[in-house]
């Protein structure tokens, strides 16, 4: 059923109107997946996530373009790009934990002072 608001969509998005998050995850009878959704959902919970395996596979196709020569300037670009985006974050949770500390600071000193010891 659609709304007369539905052909205004994708221009106007209201906050959690869309994806707001990603979810990467194996669904119980899905067609697309291959293999037993269990074993993959402990897999990625229980050894690494799917960044962590697509990370050790970039780290490895670097490894063999440096060995070989042979030069993967997406395998690069996407590598830059994550890190990138890593680096960003990292200055992100310091400037929050920063403000927290500050906020905590101004309401409970002795806490503050434990913690920055």
């Amino acid at each position: 059923m659609t709304s007369p608001f539905d052909i205004w969509a994708p221009i106007l998005r209201a906050p959690f109107s869309g994806d707001v998050t990603q979810e990467i995850t194996p669904r119980f009878l899905s067609p697309e997946i291959e293999g037993i959704p269990e074993i993959e959902q402990r897999v990625q919970t229980e050894v690494a996530s799917y960044g962590k395996q697509l990370g050790k596979v970039l780290e490895a196709l670097q490894a063999l373009s440096a060995a070989t020569g042979t030069p993967l300037p997406e395998i690069d670009k996407l590598v830059a790009g994550v890190e990138t985006v890593k680096a960003k974050s990292r200055e992100e949770y310091r400037a929050e934990a920063v403000a927290a500390l500050d906020r905590l600071r101004s309401v409970d000193e002795p806490a503050w002072r434990a913690l920055t010891a």
